[in-house]
């Protein structure tokens, strides 16, 4: 009788993955019309000096984490889709940049391993890679997760072995090869295995900011360092950070800050600080308790990140400079639905213009199917009174941070659709998005899958980026997938 029972629930099974993959092919591969060009006015900004160009030097657009690109994203004309898998389970490959041939550099964080890649940015095939030492924990994006491309073509990050490392590409032998080229010792600097990332200043200052109470940075000149720890007890840093001319813009899981050198002593201190609006507990959505997004900085004088207040979220702008006339804070926008509203990502800014999508719920192992709607623009007023605004799209469902560029006039994003709410399978999507109205244009499909945890598309929320080549390109749980048009 149990045989018997056994090989009925293993017809059952077979009979509806069957009726699951029928299901599968029935998801469309294109929805809406392909889009002409609305190009917008390209922002100028002060070039970082020890930077790579801003929008291919890091996964967030640079030293400002603008999120915008001067790059041609796709634009639905027979678009075409690639998946490169660094692994089947896990393969984490959040942080996405270009060097100065184009070729694409990201950092795969697997169960055991880490490896730095140079893929061919048609191919997604590897041309170099270097295994960089493993991290206690994969909890986290550290060990390399976030880096930056500095103005050598260099690769600057903070492995998990107590140092600040500079990776190049050697192309001496014919064959290009990851190679060392500058490495600083942090051991006993700060607590053991401790999640760091590093940016330099303007004036070449390798700064860090570390996944506990601390941060400081590297002299320039004389290579001392010099730390500085968060005042606040249970006060961390859980995000990236920005940094401009004057000083360096941090958030930890109670407030924002501005970071300068004290001329006289040479440690790092405060120029001001601002407490943020801090939920009574951890949101499901986000990985930390307090602000999920890494500063943004717009126009010459403002920062902006999005808090964790309850019952929502809100976007908070604040001047930036350590001299100020009048209040310092400029706006605080609640964000999406109430008692459902978090966000987990940078804020993307062009001008005086902040989109931000919600995160609420999402499942960071690979569940799209707990994210939470909803993508809001939000302008900042010429004058400084306020914000506003522009538009609340509250049934989008976004799976990313999303990009903009200014040569299509399109907003892009990782999505999981269904046709209906009870079907088995959906598609993962490019996603088009109008900048002036928050309206969907298209999706083109990058796969097709369950948007469960064992989807090997699902999304991590990690930035769509643009290539120089037109390609979209976003770093997944399993690696990277790419979207490009065909030539025309």
């Amino acid at each position: 009788m149990m045989k018997k029972v056994m090989l009925l629930g293993a017809i059952a099974l077979v009979v509806v993955y069957l009726t699951g993959l029928r299901a599968c092919h029935q998801v469309p591969a294109d929805m809406g019309a392909p889009s002409e060009s609305r190009p917008l006015a390209v922002m100028g900004h002060a070039q970082h000096p020890f930077l790579a160009e801003s929008q291919r030097s890091s996964m967030h657009g640079g030293a400002h984490n603008w999120d915008i690109n001067t790059y041609p994203g796709p634009r639905g004309h027979k678009t075409t889709a690639k998946h490169r898998k660094f692994s089947n389970v896990i393969g984490v490959a959040p942080n996405i940049s270009f060097d100065s041939q184009g070729r694409l550099i990201t950092v795969s964080i697997k169960l055991n391993s880490i490896e730095l890649h140079l893929l061919d940015p048609e191919t997604l095939e590897t041309i170099a890679m270097l295994d960089l030492p493993p991290k206690a924990s994969a909890s986290d994006n550290s060990g390399g997760g976030y880096f930056h491309i500095d103005a050598k073509d260099r690769v600057l990050l903070a492995p998990a072995n107590d140092t600040i490392s500079i990776y190049e590409i050697s192309e001496s032998s014919g064959s290009p090869k990851w190679q060392l080229a500058e490495q600083y010792d942090i051991a006993g600097l700060l607590p053991e295995d401790t999640n760091i990332h590093v940016i330099p200043d303007w004036s070449g200052n390798l700064w860090f900011v570390t996944g506990g109470a601390f941060l400081g940075y590297r002299d320039h000149d004389t290579g001392a360092f010099y730390t500085y720890e968060l005042p606040a007890e249970g006060e961390t840093i859980q995000n990236s950070f920005a940094v401009d001319q004057e000083g360096l813009y941090v958030v930890s899981t109670d407030a924002i800050y501005q970071f300068q050198i004290n001329d006289a002593t040479k440690e790092p201190v405060y120029t001001w600080r601002e407490d943020y609006e801090n939920g009574t507990e951890q949101k499901p959505g986000t990985l930390s308790h307090g602000s999920g997004t890494s500063p943004t900085l717009i126009g010459h004088d403002l920062v902006a990140i999005a808090d964790d207040g309850d019952p929502f979220t809100n976007i908070v702008v604040y001047q930036r400079s350590a001299s100020i006339e009048g209040d310092r804070l400029i706006c605080k926008v609640p964000l999406f639905e109430q008692g459902k509203s978090a966000t987990e990502n940078s804020l993307l800014v062009y001008g005086n213009a902040m989109v931000v999508q919600n995160d609420y719920g999402h499942i960071y192992t690979g569940n799209a199917l707990k994210t939470s709607p909803g993508i809001m623009r939000v302008d900042v007023r010429d004058d400084r009174s306020g914000c506003d605004v522009v538009w609340h799209n509250e049934t989008f469902l976004s799976q990313s941070l999303p990009r903009l560029s200014t040569d299509t006039g399109l907003l892009y994003f990782y999505t999981f659709q269904k046709q209906k709410t009870e079907d088995f399978f959906g598609g993962w999507y490019l996603s088009a998005v109008d900048w002036e109205t928050g309206l969907p244009l298209w999706d083109r499909l990058i796969g097709r899958g369950t948007g469960s945890m064992i989807d090997t598309l699902s999304s991590v929320t990690a930035p769509v980026v643009l290539g120089p080549n037109g390609a979209a390109y976003v770093g997944i749980r399993t690696g990277v997938i790419m979207a490009k048009d065909a030539a025309q």
